[in-house]
Order: C-alpha cells, then structure tokens, then sequence
C-alpha cells in the first residue's frame, strides 16, 4: 500500500510518517515548504492546489489528512481534498478531525452525537471538513474519520509544553469545580497506531466509520495538573482562585496576543514567543467541560496507553527539550 500523508509537518503527521516508515506501508510526507533533510519521501505540495493534489492522488492507495491552520485550510481544503480524490480514481480517505465537533455537548459521547458547529470556528471547520468525508463517501469513496481528544505525548506543544509553562508560572493549578471537567487526553502513538489501523481495514465502496479516540483512563483536568506539575517540579501545587482565572483568560491573556501580533508583524518573532504563555477564555471554557469522550467502538482493536505511563511519556520529552 502506497500513501500520502497531508500535514507531515504537524505533531501527528510526523509522528505518522515516521511510524509508517518500520511497516510495510511506504507512505509519501507532503508540505508546502521543505522538511527536516533526513526526513525520506518527502514531496513539496500545496494541499489547496486542486491539479497538483489529484496529481499526487493518482499515484497512491490511500491519503491521510492531518491538515491543521486556518479555517480555510481546514475546511476548504476538506473540500479540494475530496474534488481530488474523486477525479483520482477514489482513494481511501483517513481524515483527521477532532471531539470539537461536538461542541459544548456534555456527558457521554460516542460517534452518534450530535455535532455543535456554532461552538467556536474550530468546531466549525471541523465539521464542514467531515460534513465533505461525507459526502465523498455517498459518491463511492472509503473513509475513516477518527475524532481524537487533546493528544498529548511527545512533541505535544498544546497539551503538554503550553500547560507546563502554565503550571510553572502557577497560572494553572488546582481549579476546583473550573478544573473538574474530563481531559479526554490521547497520546499522540495511539493516534497514529489508530490511523494505521484505519489504512488496514477493510471498507466497501461508499463506505464511512467513525472513531472516537480517548484513553479511557484519562483523568480530570486538575488531576492532569497536578500530575504534570509535580513531575516537572512546578510545586507546591497552587490552588487557582475562580477570578485568578476570569482574569488572566479574559484580561492579561488577549493583551498577550494582541502583542505577539503587533512583534510578529514588526518582525521580531523571537521576542514574541519570549511573551508569556496566553490563557484562553476558551481553553478554560473546556477545562470545566464535564465532556467524556466514549471510545469503546475501537478499543476491541485498540489498546491505549495507560494514563501514567503516557505521562511519563510527555514529562520525559518536555525534560529533554528544556535541557
């Protein structure tokens, strides 16, 4: 089996094209610009550009897409994706989407609940990239879609790097009833072991599954605050006043972007990502989420990686890059 790989740059495509590397799968890592120099099989392309796509397209099995960035990038190219993958011959489509879809929803969730596009614009170009999947496969194409949690592990920016620095500046902490919400973490090797599955299973024409993908073990935010900031020494463990953190995400945090985009528009990047770490309204929004992402539909061919062990997984790469 030949695939290409959309997004080979991100935290999960590169992880995925590194895996793929030891099977017998040859997979092909695309970008728009170039990649690490010992990085094989790697094809400059813009997945935006609709005739160079279907070109790619023609030339392989199946196509991952792992496409992050802007709404357009997300949803629109969704949509190329599938205009390409039709004029190609119909290639299996594994489409990276996320548990956004499904909003504000609370309680338990499995794959048949309802979507909530109006949630943020995150969620919504989630869900017109799936509402795509769709309809590429009512035209005759294979899909897998997979929504995982927050992935964590290795190289996890978002999950594990932002909230260290967060913990280490005693911004987060013990949140109370504002951290009791479910993480619903999924380590990034899961992830990738999950879409390696999805290339290998079997799906007749017009077919489409869907895949929550979250450790069902995974604890509640403070927990995974608490954990993480002992094992990185972010101690003693803080206890966030509720307006601590009504300020911080609704006051200090917008003044921080508004002044990393005024240094990166000046050109001084660096100094920019020397700003403290922003704190989002909507990142505490999900920290109290009460939100359990069900995954028992692939656990039968899934086995996740135990909470403590994925912790020590991240805490171990986050030493290693602060060193």
């Amino acid at each position: 089996m030949k695939v290409l790989i959309l997004g080979a740059t991100g935290h999960v495509g590169s992880r995925l094209h590194t895996h793929l590397q030891t099977t017998d799968i040859s997979s092909i890592a695309a970008s728009r610009g170039r990649m690490r120099s010992n990085v094989p099989n790697h094809v400059i392309l813009d997945s935006m550009n609709l005739p160079e796509l279907t070109k790619q397209l023609q030339n392989v099995d199946a196509v991952v897409n792992c496409v992050a960035g802007s709404k357009d990038s997300i949803g629109t190219g969704a949509q190329i994706l599938t205009q390409a993958a039709l004029a190609a011959g119909k290639p299996t489509i594994v489409h990276l989407s996320t548990m956004s879809v499904y909003g504000a929803s609370e309680g338990i969730i499995t794959e048949q609940s309802s979507f909530d596009p109006d949630y943020n614009w995150y969620a919504a170009a989630k869900c017109e990239a799936e509402n795509h999947m769709q309809a590429y496969a009512q035209a005759g194409g294979k899909v897998i879609v997979f929504r995982p949690g927050c992935i964590h592990g290795p190289n996890s920016v978002q999950w594990v790097e932002r909230i260290a620095r967060l913990l280490e500046a005693f911004r987060l902490g013990d949140l109370g009833n504002a951290g009791d919400g479910w993480s619903n973490l999924v380590h990034v090797d899961d992830v990738v072991k999950a879409i390696h599955l999805g290339l290998e299973m079997p799906l007749g024409a017009g077919e489409i599954q869907h895949f929550n993908l979250a450790a069902p073990d995974s604890p509640r935010w403070n927990q995974y605050f608490i954990d993480l900031a002992q094992a990185i020494g972010a101690t003693p463990v803080k206890r966030i006043h509720p307006q601590q953190l009504k300020l911080d995400s609704k006051a200090f945090s917008p003044a921080i972007k508004i002044s990393q985009k005024i240094l990166e528009k000046a050109g001084q990047k660096k100094l920019a990502n020397q700003l403290p770490e922003p704190l989002p309204p909507s990142l505490v929004r999900l920290f109290k989420q009460h939100i359990f992402l069900d995954a028992q539909k692939i656990s039968s061919q899934l086995s996740f990686m135990p909470y403590q062990e994925s912790l020590t997984s991240s805490v171990e790469w986050l030493k290693h890059e602060h060193s």
